[in-house]
């Protein structure tokens, strides 16, 4: 047995490190990615009106760059596991900045959404392969805590960039802050040359030996595969998840505003504030605990929270459940993520983590306009009753696939 301070112990704490620079690396580039596309999805609507547009042209404005993202991610999946992380990363961070810098310059309409849809497709590259490079350079016994890190700081662009966004506009227009936010993607794109080559390597010829064995067990999956199936378990699971939770993110204000609570934005600053706290337990708490453990508890967590935000009369009630819902989001995506990732092998992290991002984006978008849609035909506290019934559905989910595999999900 290893004794501290021997060769062996030291060379195991190298490789149980989180913080690397690679993983710094990629970590603070997508990081300036996620805050330059949430500076173009408060001031994007804004300016097709600033264009003279209607307001369901501005609206979907959003809808080209989302369709775009979510439409590419099989295929920028598949062409990471074969071409490699970093070439992706680096050509669709370069396409994804190049775009940003032309929204400066462009005040034509029709080239106004083709360059939301390229916008789509680069973001989709971009930010598909940062995930997954993060996941090749994390230690695996440490992948929970790590992809928790990992998305603190995309939570921490969210809560600064719109802010900034529109206090910038307000002083230098909408073509200065394009291009500003084209210098940081650019920012961005040279932190992502800075990573090692071996960080973002195309399907490694090492799995050669584990290919063979998953030929031999009748596992092996044809190439053209744009989707890693031992990912759509957890993927199913995120996908309930992001369904409930949007329907907080869409419609708090509504509801706020339906119950006379004022001061609603202080919600979102809790909950990001516990969903922050979450990221620092989750992944000592999978280690000590299991994974399972985690889901089961946390999917608890969300249903209790989402029934309580519809039962609120007051904004101190809504503080104490925005903790909860912070705290219970900021521990299930990362969680979910990493046995995503964790379930294939390596040369198909990127399928996996494409398979992981398209449920959770497609329970984002058509939960928005599922919730918008029942709310024409019921009242706005049933919403989130509603709402709350999807983490029960997906507990029992979980439950009958934990049974049904041999394997933990």
């Amino acid at each position: 047995m290893p004794t501290a301070g021997s060769p062996d112990s030291a060379r195991r704490a190298a490789a149980d490190r989180i913080w690397t620079a690679d993983f710094v690396k990629v970590t603070a580039a997508t990081t300036l990615v996620r805050m330059c596309t949430q500076v173009q999805i408060v001031t994007m609507p804004l300016f097709f009106y600033h264009l003279g547009t209607s307001h369901a042209l501005a609206g979907l404005s959003m809808t080209f760059f989302t369709l775009a993202a979510l439409l590419a991610r099989p295929f920028i999946g598949a062409a990471l596991d074969v071409y490699g992380r970093k070439s992706i990363f680096l050509i669709g961070t370069a396409v994804y900045m190049i775009s940003t810098f032309l929204y400066g310059f462009v005040a034509f309409v029709p080239a106004l959404i083709l360059l939301r849809i390229l916008h789509g497709l680069s973001f989709s590259a971009s930010s598909t392969a940062s995930s997954t490079i993060a996941s090749d350079v994390l230690p695996e016994r440490r992948m929970t805590e790590g992809l928790g890190y990992f998305g603190l700081f995309g939570t921490l662009a969210v809560a600064v960039a719109p802010t900034a966004a529109l206090s910038l506009l307000e002083t230098t227009g909408f073509s200065a802050l394009y291009v500003g936010t084209g210098a940081v993607a650019l920012i961005a794109l040279l932190l992502g040359i800075g990573i090692g080559s071996s960080a973002g390597k195309s399907r490694p010829r090492a799995d050669a030996a584990a290919g063979a064995v998953e030929a031999r067990s009748g596992a092996a999956r044809p190439r053209w595969m744009m989707l890693e199936p031992r990912a759509v378990p957890p993927s199913l699971i995120v996908l309930f998840v992001s369904l409930s939770t949007s329907a907080v993110t869409v419609f708090l204000p509504t509801f706020a505003i339906s119950r006379n609570i004022e001061g609603i934005g202080l919600f979102y600053f809790v909950q990001a504030a516990a969903l922050a706290l979450s990221r620092f337990v989750v992944g000592r708490w999978s280690a000590r605990s299991g994974p399972r453990v985690v889901v089961n508890v946390n999917l608890i967590i969300l249903t209790a929270a989402l029934a309580g935000i519809g039962f609120s009369r007051s904004l101190w009630e809504l503080f104490g459940w925005a903790v909860l819902f912070g705290f219970a989001n900021g521990c299930l995506v990362p969680q979910l993520n990493a046995m995503a990732v964790v379930s294939a092998d390596q040369a198909n992290r990127g399928k996996a983590n494409a398979t992981f991002y398209i449920a959770l984006d497609f329970g984002i978008g058509v939960g928005a306009a599922g919730w918008g849609l029942a709310l024409e035909a019921l009242e706005m506290h049933w919403i989130f009753m509603l709402a709350a019934m999807l983490p029960v559905v997906a507990l029992a989910v979980f439950g009958v696939l934990n049974r049904t595999r041999t394997d933990q999900i």
